[in-house]
């Protein structure tokens, strides 16, 4: 490990003519992680690596990784030994990288701290939604902030639609007077909203209606809209 060797463990590092099985000795026996994974070497090498644990898990070490999802997945997932600082994984939720690594990095966060950083929520909320993922820690909290603070509104439905179930009749009232208009008119009252006529929308007023929430709703003939129909009380 002394600085005199440094040109070895560079050369053991790139020695991707070796076997896997003397590859994965010689890196398990390296003393020291590097910053970078070794350019122009097989996928199965930089595997062995991201398992024995010698490369340093940065922005810059993810994003070499970029050619290869499955292995920043997995490089993701195996760093949870690091103990990364949320504020991190933050950042790397911005970075140019696979949603499906995205996910996995959303996995090792501590999401009950959504409820007080909306800037997070909005970042977390569309990568829920493109992954199509189910994330067991979502509570009604959690849920109510990324609602409240993802974009566009069709993400924000997307996720209402998902996590409506965790939620009470008063919580969905409450989400919908956050959610611009004409979503946030859907109360009581004598007013009849019009809607989009979108498959989220009209998943959002079958379960709204279920509910109770509302009275009904129709799509109208002559503008395809979906019309809202409030209870007046």
């Amino acid at each position: 490990s002394d600085s005199a060797s440094l040109k070895l463990r560079q050369f053991l590092l790139s020695a991707g003519s070796l076997s896997d099985a003397a590859y994965r000795e010689y890196a398990h026996a390296l003393p020291n992680s590097f910053k970078n994974p070794p350019k122009e070497i097989e996928p199965n090498k930089l595997q062995i690596l991201i398992n024995e644990g010698k490369i340093t898990f940065t922005k810059e070490s993810l994003d070499a990784f970029a050619d290869h999802c499955d292995l920043q997945v997995l490089f993701v997932a195996d760093s949870d030994s690091f103990a990364l600082d949320d504020d991190f994984l933050e950042e790397l939720l911005r970075a140019e990288i696979d949603n499906t690594a995205k996910l996995g990095i959303i996995e090792l966060m501590d999401l009950e701290l959504l409820v007080d950083l909306p800037k997070r929520s909005a970042i977390i909320g569309p990568i829920i939604i493109n992954t199509d993922a189910n994330i067991s820690s979502i509570s009604r909290s959690i849920a109510q902030s990324l609602i409240k603070h993802s974009s566009p509104i069709a993400t924000q439905i997307s996720l209402f639609n998902k996590y409506h179930s965790l939620m009470t009749n008063d919580e969905v009232r409450l989400v919908l007077s956050n959610l611009p208009k004409p979503f946030s008119e859907i109360k009581t009252g004598y007013n009849s909203p019009r809607l989009k006529n979108t498959p989220e929308n009209q998943y959002l007023v079958k379960w709204l209606d279920s509910k109770s929430i509302i009275s009904s709703s129709t799509v109208s003939l002559y503008t395809n809209e979906i019309k809202v129909n409030l209870y007046r009380r």
